[in-house]
């Protein structure tokens, strides 16, 4: 199971801060913001990226379908 990247972004907005969207395979998405941009939610994986500057990430309910 491949997992899907990390997108961050800088909010352009009277307060500007950085946003990171976490994308799984299977369609979840979770957002961070600021100082937690840079890690991964609760229950989110990292895997190793195809690039080196690439990260992969799976959500909670595909992390514990993979086997152990």
């Amino acid at each position: 199971m491949k997992g899907m990247g990390v997108t961050f972004e800088l909010i352009d907005a009277p307060y500007p801060h950085l946003c990171a969207l976490y994308r799984c395979e299977c369609g979840a998405v979770e957002t961070r913001y600021g100082d937690e941009a840079g890690v991964p939610p609760e229950g989110w994986q990292e895997l190793p990226g195809t690039r080196e500057d690439e990260l992969q990430c799976l959500c909670p309910r595909c992390t514990s379908r993979q086997p152990a």
